[in-house]
């Protein structure tokens, strides 16, 4: 068996911990990021030269996500990458000309 000794042995105090340099620290979990699905856009403007989507996925920006006309079928269309949620949006034909009525929802 040990022995126990009676005598109380004193305690160095303890040593703080210095910080670490930014280099050595472990950078944190990043958060998944937000699976994002192809979103299709079909505008019919036969007359246009160009139409865009202008939505709250794009700040309302009528010169960002640009649609193309298929010739074939003279519709406009445009796939863009969306998280999950639910979007607001309307057509903008020639930079100028905004769907008439209420705003579109999209649910991605």
């Amino acid at each position: 068996m040990a022995k126990t000794t009676a005598n109380k042995v004193a305690k160095a105090p303890a040593k703080k911990a210095a910080a670490k340099p930014a280099a050595e620290k472990k950078a944190a979990p990043k958060a998944a990021a937000a699976k994002k699905v192809a979103v299709e856009f079909v505008a019919d403007c036969p007359l246009a030269t160009t139409v865009s989507v202008a939505g709250s996925f794009n700040n309302w920006a009528v010169d960002k996500d640009m649609l193309k006309k298929d010739k074939k079928t003279g519709l406009w269309t445009a796939k863009i990458s969306l998280a999950a949620g639910d979007y607001e949006y309307k057509f903008v034909c020639d930079g100028k000309n905004w769907d008439a009525g209420d705003n579109k929802i999209k649910h991605v």
